[in-house]
């Protein structure tokens, strides 16, 4: 029997993978597409309206499966779905925490959904600031696609003429809370913007899917598919198709390459077999983040790739960045005690945000060079973790734990470390998974601007909780835990230069014209937005050019 040829193998069903899947099956290719893990299956998987104290252990999970403390990916509400099998090492001096979703649809079943666009103002931001180099593309070149992945999945916002945060084509935004009315004020009291946020999440009815219905449970996967994940929106489209063959259970080794060192296929584990198995194919997409990415390619080593393939530049790996997502402030506001409760806790996440508002006209006004954005949150969330700092006993103790329900305010910082030699990804070279792969080490620490922004936060956040008419409680005394936020970039970047950057402004390697990187990998840094919607937008211009490829005859037959 002839072996089957695919016209593309992609690596990953998340946000690139998945938009990989569907474009190119859609433009008539044959698409193999590769899952780490299992398929969810909604009514078995989500929480279909369960409290927690409909479940065995209160919704904490079981405390004998919780390998590592990953907060609410170790519950009940996802048990199961976050990795612990496949670990990862951290060099010397190195905390990094690193939850992985191999579940079909990676993180976004589960994901926070802020989709802002990056700006002119960060794809020039060397120029500006003098550090590093700008990206390879302007804003004109992307805001296209941003508009073509807006329109497939809905966004919710409001045009907002802001220099730091370009507006798109935006469904009807989630209303402010009570609470944000009253930040609101404090915010224009300070000086700062305080706005609807960018949400993936539909307000009406949008391509099919649902408007929200407000169950508060998106963090641990949509019922209706409300907002935007891959399994909800793109696989059955890609299936539709009947071009797209969806392996799941299917880790993936390495890049399989001809005598030429050009891609021809991927080799993969199956974990249920443990067997090793090859599927080839004129062209691979490699879309299974940033950090796994890296890790998959500098495994593909072979006569042509001694290092990796397509790291003639040495850079695959190297530029690790990551948002510092931590805690600002925290604090209450005193004009709501003793409220009604309410489910003021809209779909589980911030409906409003603070974009950036530093270096905007100055590169250098503040301490540090760049900036970063906040989101508030609070109210009546599912559980007051406030309780278990309330002081009293008893019914007493009771009163006062509701009486505080409706009143307490944070505030989360998503602020980009900067690009370093010293923060990147290699290959362990003695430890191995479960599978005889070796692992991904992580060196990584914050830098000193993240960490001034950081300290900036949390003294205007403060300030901003007291200018509302709040009490100000506390803040952090250390930051965030890298790794945390799930948004970490650079370990593939884009340049014009094969000598320093790993792909082209396509995503396309330099050194191996059939392979391709679909993620945050291919970033150049971190910004202050998150990067759903930025892997969304670029793998579709990417995919644009794989499909232009295929039509001039440029990726052959293997």
């Amino acid at each position: 029997m002839p072996k089957q040829i695919y016209d593309v193998i992609v690596i990953g069903t998340g946000a690139g993978g998945g938009m990989a899947s569907k474009t190119l099956t859609e433009a008539g290719l044959k698409v193999c597409a590769l899952n780490a893990g299992r398929r969810l299956v909604p009514t078995k998987d989500f929480r279909n309206h369960r409290m927690p104290w409909d479940m065995k252990f209160r919704g904490f999970g079981d405390p004998d499966k919780q390998a590592q403390s990953y907060g609410f990916m170790d519950s009940e509400w996802v048990e199961g779905v976050w990795e612990h099998e496949i670990p990862f090492t951290m060099a010397p001096g190195t905390t990094w925490m690193w939850p992985r979703c191999f579940a079909v649809g990676g993180k976004t079943n589960f994901w926070g959904r802020s989709s802002a666009r990056f700006g002119e103002i960060d794809f020039r931001a060397a120029t500006l600031d003098g550090y590093d180099v700008d990206w390879p593309l302007t804003y004109e070149e992307i805001a296209p696609y941003y508009s073509r992945v807006e329109r497939m999945i809905g966004v919710a916002s409001t045009v907002q003429n802001r220099p730091s945060n370009p507006d798109g084509e935006y469904l009807p935004p989630f209303n402010l809370r009570c609470i944000d009315h009253i930040l609101h004020s404090g915010a224009q009291k300070i000086g700062v913007p305080y706005l609807p946020d960018r949400i993936a999440q539909l307000t009406k009815d949008h391509e099919g899917s649902p408007a929200c219905h407000y169950c508060g449970a998106c963090t641990t996967g949509c019922d209706t598919g409300s907002f935007f994940s891959t399994p909800w929106r793109f696989l059955p489209k890609a299936e539709a198709t009947r071009n797209l063959d969806l392996r799941t259970d299917a880790l993936a080794k390495n890049v399989l390459v001809d005598e030429n060192g050009v891609a021809n296929g991927v080799a993969y584990i199956d974990r249920k077999t443990r067997q090793e198995v090859e599927v080839h194919g004129r062209a691979v997409v490699v879309a299974a983040s940033c950090i796994e990415t890296a890790r998959i390619m500098l495994n593909s080593k072979s006569r042509h790739w001694p290092h990796g393939i397509a790291n003639s530049s040495g850079q695959l790996g190297r530029n690790l960045c990551d948002h510092l997502y931590g805690e600002s402030a925290n604090g209450y506001l005193p004009q709501l005690l003793g409220q009604p409760s309410f489910p003021d806790n809209v779909g589980d996440n911030q409906v409003a945000w603070m974009p950036r508002w530093q270096n905007l006209q100055n590169p250098r006004e503040e301490k540090f060079i760049r900036g970063y954005s906040v989101y508030p949150g609070g109210g009546c969330t599912e559980y007051p973790w406030y309780a278990v700092q309330t002081e009293g006993f008893g019914s007493s103790y009771k009163r006062e734990v509701k009486r505080r329900y409706p009143t307490p305010v944070n505030f989360t910082i998503q602020a980009p470390s900067l690009r370093s030699d010293t923060n990147y990804v290699d290959l362990d070279p003695e430890a191995k998974d479960p599978y005889g792969i070796p692992l991904a080490r992580i060196h990584f620490q914050w830098d000193e601007n993240v960490l001034k922004m950081w300290e900036h936060s949390k003294q205007v956040c403060a300030e901003l909780i007291r200018a509302a008419g709040g009490v100000f409680e506390n803040s952090a005394d250390e930051p965030a835990i890298p790794g945390w936020s799930l948004h970490e970039t650079g370990t593939c970047r884009m340049g014009n230069d094969p000598k320093h950057f790993v792909t082209n402004r396509f995503g396309q390697t330099h050194d191996v014209p059939n392979l391709y990187a679909c993620d945050a990998s291919v970033f150049l840094n971190c910004t202050d937005k998150t990067t759903t919607i930025s892997i969304l937008a670029f793998t579709l211009r990417t995919c644009d050019q794989v499909i232009e490829k295929f039509r001039r005859g440029d990726h052959q037959r293997v």
